[in-house]
């Protein structure tokens, strides 16, 4: 029989062993659940920005190196990026997974030999189905109040050890204490914020997320700040005029060429996913997602370098950083987020996206067999021998596919029931928008929120001169008092006072800017 082999042992004994059950296609309507484990994805996320960051200065080696032709240094740089790339593709390979369902069945049997090894034994006659699926699993995060609980008491430990650092009956209990923690706050300070706004948009969102697409987004953000870095670095100190004085050109790099090249590199890093976004609310979320994938990477170099300032000064990063440029850049790229998923709501926009690629991995796949490859596996090198594409088509049937709302994947807590942690709570639903996507209910601000641009060249501007207004009156709040001799002292409070209105700013705004993207569920407009 085509499904069972013979084996004969060495006393000419006969066993019929079955062959496996092959592999099937998944059911549409398959449901998997998994154990929820929270904080997995925060070492995972961990795990990747330390070879990033690394892989972010190899890289400036290689370049230098090809600048200076210097082939030894271009060289040295590749080999030490090798390895971190690695391991970076390994942490977000395609993750597969083999399920095997057995079902009740008077015609099946009890034992089910595997193809690993081994077989299944049930209690009664089963069928076994085997299938391969990708691993689709929502997101988990861990709970937002045990985020920022954690973040509130890693600021109170550094202001522990920073009284008793800098106590003289203290002082050396304190620098023992700050020897010991220094690192564990530097890693938990530069990531936990960052996951703690990941947590609170995806919650206050509402929207289920893959994993995956999540982790794509964060690394995304990650990547987006090599172009920006190298642009910071080489091109714009080109670009600034060598009459300025240093303060002029200090304010240039920080209101100038930072927020321009990492606004534009940032929404680079959103577009890519063009395909991908479903709407307003799914571009703001990816876009937000993207802001903190960039933020990791700031992060980890400026609490870094606060490391030097002792505890007072890793305590004043991590608290500034983490409830203020975290979510700055966070929110800027989300307004460009929002714009681009305005963009894709449009039919013919999606359909000729859409078009393009499935027309160029046509291309690609006749140009890799017109060179002798059976890319497809069908035996031939007659190109690509699917359907024809046909734009008009394409336009139908997105017109026509409803949008699927409800992921395959569930989450089970440690009793083993099912919870949803993207639930959120009701709004009002007498909101309406505008043709721009404003809000133009008569209600105040506080309870409808805001919207950002529909414009994307509007929405690129807003994030650039947001950046700029944040960066330029950081910089100027202590060299303008400094300048008039008002004294380091005094420099400083006025510097102190400053930051934190911008920080109380920028929460407002990403308040309400989480809360008027929810105006689009409100008025049926579909992501």
């Amino acid at each position: 029989m085509s499904d069972e082999k013979i084996i004969v042992d060495s006393q000419n004994r006969k066993f019929r062993i079955p062959n496996p059950t092959r592999l099937t296609k998944p059911p549409e309507d398959i449901r998997i659940a998994r154990i929820s484990s929270p904080w997995k994805i925060y070492f995972s996320m961990i795990g990747t920005v330390l070879p990033a960051f690394f892989l972010l200065y190899t890289s400036l080696f290689i370049i230098v190196g090809i600048m200076d032709n210097n082939p030894i240094m271009t060289l040295s740089g590749s080999l030490c990026s090798l390895p971190l790339l690695f391991i970076i593709l390994r942490l977000y390979r395609p993750r597969l997974i083999h399920v095997k369902l057995a079902s009740p069945s008077e015609k099946g049997q009890y034992l089910h030999p595997l193809p690993s090894g081994g077989s299944l034994q049930t209690d009664m006659k089963t069928e076994l189905k085997r299938y391969i699926i990708r691993d689709d699993s929502v997101l988990d995060l861990p709970p937002t109040n045990q985020l920022w609980f954690v973040f509130i008491s890693i600021v109170l430990t550094g202001i522990i050890v920073s009284v008793l650092f800098f106590s003289q009956s203290t002082e050396l209990f304190g620098v023992l204490l700050f020897v010991i923690i220094a690192i564990p706050l530097w890693l938990i300070g530069f990531s936990l914020p960052v996951l703690a706004w990941w947590g609170t948009s995806t919650q206050s969102l509402g929207l289920p997320t893959k994993r995956r697409d999540a982790e794509s987004w964060l690394l995304a953000g990650m990547a987006s700040a090599f172009p920006a870095f190298i642009f910071n670095s080489f091109a714009a100190p080109a670009i600034i005029p060598s009459s300025f004085p240093l303060w002029a050109s200090d304010l240039c790099l920080l209101a100038i060429s930072a927020p321009f090249c990492e606004e534009i590199f940032k929404g680079i890093a959103v577009a890519l996913f063009l395909p991908s976004i479903k709407g307003p609310k799914h571009g703001f979320q990816v876009g937000f997602t993207v802001g903190l994938g960039f933020a990791l990477i700031e992060n980890f170099q400026y609490i870094g370098i606060s490391l030097m300032g002792g505890p007072l000064g890793i305590t004043i990063t991590i608290l500034i950083r983490g409830i203020g440029s975290i979510p700055g850049h966070a929110v800027w790229t989300a307004v460009t987020g929002t714009a681009l998923g305005w963009l894709v709501k449009e039919t013919d926009f999606k359909t000729k996206l859409e078009w393009y690629a499935k027309s160029w991995s046509q291309d690609a796949v006749d140009f890799i067999e017109g060179v002798g490859i059976d890319f497809d596996g069908d035996g031939d090198l007659s190109g690509y021998d699917g359907s024809d594409i046909s734009f008009n088509s394409i336009l139908e049937k997105n017109s026509s596919d409803p949008v699927k709302t409800n992921s395959p994947w569930l989450l089970l807590d440690s009793s083993g029931k099912i919870f949803n942690q993207f639930e959120i709570k009701d709004f009002p639903k007498s909101i309406n928008l505008s043709n721009d996507g404003l809000s133009t209910t008569s209600s105040s601000l506080l309870p409808s929120g805001i919207m950002p641009p529909k414009s994307i060249s509007a929405a690129i501007v807003l994030a650039i001169l947001g950046h700029s207004f944040w960066n330029a009156t950081s910089y100027l709040s202590y060299f303008l008092p400094a300048s008039y001799g008002l004294g380091e002292t005094y420099s400083s409070l006025i510097s102190i006072i400053w930051t934190l209105i911008l920080i109380i700013s920028i929460l407002f705004i990403a308040n309400q800017l989480l809360k008027g993207i929810k105006i689009i569920d409100s008025n049926n407009i579909n992501d």
